[in-house]
């Protein structure tokens, strides 16, 4: 198990200027967002997918990972239900023990488009992750006008958050290995029992992380060993000639749906 940051290192797409890829990761996420048909969207998820390729080759941490497959599940039980419950035109029809589930084209449709959506930004968003360091992730929050508090405060839930998963896996493992997730109410009980350690090592965890900032004279400054490569024109002209030629597809195909 390594950490985010250890992954951003080993990125090649690290030696990009930190808001180049932030201006590109954002003209991508709103390209999706004003499209008001699934095929930006899907281009979008397309784009993401290739980045992340060259980013990590698709491997990430066990834990990133899980996390990954069940943001995954709840969104397509998100979608899922919002195709059923929104009212249209009927193309489906089932009876689930003596339960009537109607799914509607309009449903159809938009559940789809979120479907797509949410997916390529989170792709996009994994991307960004993978391929910047915090010190870079710091510095390009600076850059585009973010208050130091708010982009040191920014930081250190991102790199504090990864931590704790990383810790909650250690622990599901130690319970694993003395079989606590032997049966459903065993494990319900042990997961029970993880949050609550978990919350309290949070707490520990918080203030040795503040000792450890204070005995290294932090000043709500993460300055990196190696000064990133800077933002260019071509990294400003080329976020915002992406971000045209989305919102131009999406009126193209703007009547083009799934049904």
């Amino acid at each position: 198990m390594f950490a985010i940051d250890e992954m951003a290192y080993k990125s090649p797409l690290r030696a990009w200027p930190p808001v180049g890829k932030l201006l590109l990761a954002l003209a991508l996420l709103l390209g999706s967002l004003l499209s008001p048909t699934p095929v930006v969207p899907l281009i979008v998820l397309l784009i993401g997918l290739v980045l992340l390729y060259r980013s990590c080759h698709l491997r990430l941490p066990n834990i990133m990972a899980l996390a990954c497959m069940e943001t995954m599940l709840t969104l397509v039980i998100t979608v899922a239900i919002i195709a059923v419950l929104l009212p249209g035109e009927m193309i489906w029809r089932a009876n689930i023990a003596n339960i009537s589930i109607h799914v509607s084209r309009e449903g159809a449709n938009l559940a789809f488009l979120l479907l797509m959506r949410t997916m390529a930004g989170f792709v996009v968003l994994l991307f960004f992750a993978t391929s910047t360091p915090i010190p870079h992730l710091f510095l390009a929050m600076r850059q585009v006008g973010l208050p130091a508090f708010l982009a040191e405060l920014v930081v250190l839930v991102y790199r504090y958050s990864f931590m704790l998963l990383e810790q909650m896996q250690q622990m599901a493992t130690a319970a694993d290995c003395r079989l606590g997730f032997r049966g459903a109410r065993q494990s319900m009980r042990t997961m029970g029992h993880l949050a609550a350690n978990l919350f309290g090592r949070s707490m520990d965890f918080a203030e040795r992380a503040q000792s450890a900032l204070m005995c290294r004279n932090f000043r709500g400054q993460f300055m990196p060993f190696r000064q990133p490569a800077r933002l260019t024109w071509l990294w400003i002209a080329g976020p915002v000639v992406v971000l045209a030629l989305l919102v131009l597809a999406g009126h193209q195909f703007q009547h083009l749906l799934v049904i």
